[in-house]
């Protein structure tokens, strides 16, 4: 490593990230002139040195054959294992015994079995019964029709992280959860698999490394590690590379797609692939030759059968098609799979009509499917903020609908756990300690879309995505906020790169008619969404709040401009002019928590930072927005309290009078302030005046319509796909 990259990485490090950070606030609030002639000064030159650094470290980057993945210490998650079970009884002990000897412990085992008609139930009581600890039994009294229902049923009742499927006739080495478990301590990874022997009653058959003989691109004699994107290409969009799911784990879905759930249901024989194609999208792909899964081969077994019919070359088909759809592949790709099908045609299905082929697998129908871009979702940090949590969202919404889509995090703040909690676990997550690796990630997830979402990110994505990728940058207020020299430097950057400025607010647009910067064809107007989540309100008691008092709820970073100083101030004065009583919740962390926690009357709350903000906005009767901060543009707080079905009382800053309409109260800084007075009298009228607080609250959730997700997130993909004008 060379100097210059180690001077880099220390100066870009959490360390120093975070004094920095802390000098900030320290001058803000004690010497705002030093701040200003000094520190201000200093950090735009630092950033725009850095900046250029990374940038031409990112440029010149290239993409590594394989992933490399992130390992992590005491990273032990709990592993269901589903064992779906129907008329297995001669190999079911084989099967438990090796699941229940394995080397890693923490797991817990989901015994199905599927109306059984022979001794299956009384060896499974058995094993219920020696590990009862772990073990849950679930018998269905009708058989439910197919494996795959047997699988849907053990993954909606799972509660481990990962998932294995250790199918009944099958049996394993005592390693396999070892072996295989520390690479999901990347979050890129969403499956791993190992070598299988294939077996007939006792005897070894055929084994991974020849049934991967005719593809040249895995060794499987050896461990790999490669993205989604890579893994199709290189051949598992022609071949099911995995060749049982007794040989693999995965993260658990939240749920199955109803795209994956309607080819299992056209599907006997390539059901598995499809899931395992819908699963990894924007991850990544692990294998280990060092643990071995035993697959049971039955002579009259349901594959071979459907190899020997027309069903197998429309299954494959589908999984073209899907392939299509969801993968950035050549069309050589889907002619190779096509000569495969055509050897087997001719060969074990014993066809002679070419055209019947042709009907079953129509390789010009495959290639004209429209394809879904991979997308590259950038986040500042996993940090507390709209500009970092609100990609989060957006992320969780396109991996719903089936979109590839990976988040990137650039990890420029520390993180926060609650923060990458809010972002699930089957997303895909990449973390690069600078933007020098950006090249690389964007070439090895084979990225046709490029998000960014603050103006760090957006000026070190421009360097990757001018000319190559569609860049689409979401305006939060950063640009509006930062000082003139560091966002002059980065608008220069992105000038060229940019497809399109998505803007939360019409001040969002200052810094660019300041700067001249044109191309007024590019902005589009779209506020934010987030996800309706089940609210479980924090009991008032919790916090020491009488049941009959008014509560107001403030949601923010903990800093001056955020205004908490003038909510205490207001809710102390409301208090002192009599009625009925009025408390205060404080949601945050930074430096006001710092100064006012201990120090505060009893009608003041500070709870500190929460994920689950919108349970205390449930506990309030209104959502509080006192902010001062320039930068205010949409508001997050303004959403989640309306999703916790609170009116809002705010000040007027940004987009907040659109996005409150009349389910709130919007007043006016003074001189860039709160009116504490005015602030105080709203407060005092809303807990005295039933009638005036259900004016607004009657309002809250017709707004809250135009707040989901959902709808927000059409408006984006229309913006990936060059459709949205």
């Amino acid at each position: 490593m060379s100097l210059k990259i180690k001077i880099y990485r220390a100066l870009t490090s959490t360390t120093v990230r975070s004094f920095v950070r802390r000098l900030d606030d320290f001058c803000a609030l004690n010497l705002p002139t030093v701040r200003e002639k000094i520190l201000l000064p200093l950090k735009a030159h630092a950033k725009s040195a850095l900046l250029k650094f990374s940038m031409a470290r990112g440029k010149k980057s290239a993409p590594a054959p394989t992933w490399k993945i992130v390992a992590r210490k005491n990273y032990s998650p709990q592993v269901s294992v589903v064992v779906p079970n129907f008329n297995h009884a001669p190999y079911l002990r084989r099967r438990l015994e090796t699941i229940y000897a394995q080397t890693y412990k923490n797991f817990e085992v989901i015994l199905l079995d599927d109306a059984s008609t022979d001794s299956s139930r009384d060896i499974l009581r058995e094993f219920q019964s020696l590990h009862a600890d772990n073990t849950r039994l679930i018998f269905n009294e009708r058989n439910s029709g197919g494996v795959f229902n047997q699988w849907r049923k053990g993954l909606e009742t799972a509660r481990g992280e990962l998932i294995w499927i250790a199918e009944s006739d099958d049996f394993s080495a005592e390693n396999f959860l070892s072996e295989l478990v520390p690479a999901f301590a990347d979050d890129a990874v969403q499956l791993a698999f190992c070598r299988t022997d294939f077996i007939e009653g006792d005897q070894k058959t055929f084994t991974t490394e020849q049934y991967l003989a005719d593809l040249p691109n895995f060794d499987a004699t050896k461990i790999f590690a490669m993205t989604a994107a890579e893994f199709v290409a290189r051949g598992f969009a022609v071949k099911n590379i995995i060749p049982n799911v007794s040989g693999t784990i995965f993260r658990r879905p939240k749920n199955i797609r109803a795209e994956v759930l309607e080819l299992w249901r056209e599907m006997k024989l390539c059901g598995d692939w499809a899931f395992y194609l819908d699963i990894i999208k924007g991850g990544c792909v692990y294998y280990s030759p060092h643990a071995t899964n035993f697959y049971r081969v039955h002579k009259n077994s349901t594959s071979l059968r459907i190899q020997r019919e027309p069903q197998y070359f429309r299954e494959h088909e589908l999984i073209a098609e899907f392939v299509a759809k969801n993968y950035r592949v050549p069309a050589e790709i889907h002619r190779e799979h096509r000569r495969r099908l055509e050897d087997h045609f001719f060969g074990y299905y014993g066809g002679s009509d070419v055209r019947e082929l042709e009907k079953l697998f129509d390789v010009e129908k495959i290639l004209r499917t429209e394809r879904k871009p991979n997308i590259l979702m950038c986040v500042f940090a996993m940090t507390i903020g709209g500009g970092e949590t609100f990609p989060l969202t957006l992320a969780n919404e396109l991996s719903r609908r089936g979109f590839p889509v990976t988040v990137l995090d650039f990890q420029m703040a520390d993180e926060l756990a609650d923060v990458r909690r809010k972002l699930n676990a089957t997303v895909p997550l990449v973390r690069i300690n600078d933007t020098g690796g950006l090249a690389e990630v964007v070439a090895q997830f084979k990225i046709d879309v490029i998000h960014t979402h603050h103006g760090a990110v957006d000026a070190a994505a421009s360097y990757v995505a001018a000319g190559n990728l569609r860049h689409v940058v979401t305006l939060h207020g950063m640009y509006d906020a930062a000082d003139a020299a560091y966002r002059e430097k980065i608008l220069s950057a992105v000038k060229k790169s940019v497809d399109v400025f998505v803007y939360i607010a019409d001040k969002n647009l200052a810094p660019f008619r300041e700067n001249n910067f044109g191309r007024e064809e590019i902005f589009r107007k779209l506020g934010n969404g987030l996800e309706c989540l089940p609210i479980n309100p924090v009991p008032r008691a919790e916090l020491d709040i009488p049941a009959e008092s008014f509560v107001a709820c403030v949601v923010s970073r903990a800093i001056a401009q955020k205004g908490w100083q003038a909510a205490i101030e207001a809710v102390t004065l409301a208090n002192s002019r009599g009625g009925r009583r009025i408390d205060l919740i404080l949601v945050g962390a930074g430096e006001m928590y710092d100064k006012f926690v201990g120090n505060v009357s009893e009608f003041v709350h500070l709870v500190g930072f929460k994920s689950n903000v919108r349970d205390y906005l449930a506990a309030a009767d209104v959502g509080l927005l006192p902010s001062e901060y320039a930068g205010e543009s949409f508001p997050l707080l303004i959403i989640d309290s309306f999703f916790a079905d609170r009116p809002v009382v705010s000040t007027n800053l940004g987009e907040v009078p659109a996005m409150v309409e009349d389910a709130g109260i919007v007043f006016d800084l003074v001189d860039g302030k709160v009116p504490v007075d005015t602030l105080a009298e709203i407060l005092r009228t809303l807990a005295d005046n039933p009638t005036a607080y259900e004016k607004i609250h009657s309002r809250v959730r017709k707004v809250a319509e135009k707040f989901s997700i959902e709808h927000v997130a059409e408006k984006y993909i229309a913006l990936y796909e060059g459709k949205d004008s």
